[in-house]
């Protein structure tokens, strides 16, 4: 393995660790739910490594605070949901956009990637009070939207952050890569 192979491969390992620890140390308690900085944190690895390594990153970092928090019997939702965002960022900013730097394209992501995730969560527990809860869809509906005050407050975080971080984490990111050795490690 190439110490450039295992630079990036140590790189996405740091990354998720952040993830993990954004949402372990930096949630604000709404509800059942709290607002955290994980999603916006996804939206940027989309940005910086692709929607691949993405959907790596966030489904080890969202699945270890899952894991660890009690959530482990829905762990499997965190991971889907979490690609199915990659994907939609894959169409949408990757192919629709063509990766584009432009602010606006980056705030525009922030937005798109916020109400996905708001949207997943209103279908997610509209199923789940349709399914399990034995009530009408429209009965199931509203009371999942009752339950996403959470989902509101991280999707307007996600907006809000994403222009934020993406910038300054991509600057560190640029700085680290300069320092990295090009030797071959065995």
């Amino acid at each position: 393995m190439t110490s450039s192979k295992l630079a990036h491969r140590i790189e996405l390992s740091l990354y998720a660790s952040l993830i993990f620890i954004a949402v372990q140390l930096l949630r604000i308690p709404v509800g059942a739910q709290f607002v955290h900085l994980g999603n916006a944190l996804v939206v940027v690895a989309v940005l910086l490594y692709g929607s691949k390594e993405a959907a790596l990153v966030a489904s080890l970092g969202l699945g270890i605070f899952d894991i660890l928090n009690g959530y482990a019997p829905v762990v499997w939702i965190t991971i889907l949901e979490s690609m199915i965002i990659c994907l939609v960022l894959h169409l949408i900013y990757e192919k629709g956009m063509q990766s584009s730097q432009r602010p606006i394209a980056i705030i525009a992501v922030g937005v798109i990637a916020g109400l996905a995730k708001l949207l997943l969560n209103i279908i997610k527990y509209s199923l789940l009070h349709y399914a399990v809860g034995q009530l009408s869809f429209p009965a199931a509906f509203f009371v999942a939207l009752g339950k996403v005050g959470g989902s509101f407050g991280t999707t307007l975080v996600t907006i809000v952050a994403v222009p934020i971080l993406y910038p300054i984490l991509q600057g560190l990111r640029a700085k680290w890569r300069q320092k990295k050795p090009d030797n071959d490690i065995i």
